[in-house]
């Protein structure tokens, strides 16, 4: 739930440039996520699982390549996901419709995870080297460094992926 306090502090933060991610859509309804892009301008949404469960916000997420920090061991650990009966993890679908997603470990000392199992994991779900690359150019594009950095990086990930 939103109060008008939480909502200023946003509103604050936009009027003096400064970045905003909100976890959303991960154990709450997909209308949070868009609460969240809507009322707190968030420019990054943490986990946002949930915005499958409505096309119309989904779709506006691919639409505006809005990027979702997923968390693979820690949505099964917390219960967020579920994927009884065979279900998917909402991960593969980020990846099979090109959404901007990104690979994180949210919290390694309590998941006692790392990057490299958060890769395999994903790997194990059917995502592709060719995905799992490019949610590493996706967390890079849409990360809060300086643009000289990004530059840097996204020239380093493109030359060791060989990608023109």
């Amino acid at each position: 739930m939103l109060d008008k306090e939480d909502i200023v502090v946003f509103e604050k933060a936009v009027e003096l440039g400064i970045h905003r991610t909100v976890h959303a859509g991960e154990a709450g309804p997909a209308q949070m996520v868009w609460k969240a892009l809507t009322v707190m301008k968030a420019e990054r949404i943490g986990h946002g699982y949930r915005v499958l469960e409505d096309e119309s916000i989904y779709r506006h997420c691919l639409d505006n390549a809005v990027h979702f920090e997923c968390c693979p061991t820690s949505s099964l650990l917390t219960g967020s996901v579920s994927m009884n009966g065979g279900k998917p993890h909402p991960i593969t679908r980020f990846a099979q419709d090109g959404a901007s997603f990104s690979i994180n470990t949210d919290d390694p000392t309590v998941t006692n995870t790392n990057l490299s199992d958060e890769y395999v994991l994903c790997a194990q779900w059917g995502l592709t080297l060719a995905q799992l690359q490019k949610s590493n150019i996706n967390a890079m594009k849409n990360s809060f460094a300086e643009p000289d950095v990004k530059k840097a990086v996204l020239e380093k990930l493109y030359s060791a992926y060989g990608i023109n």
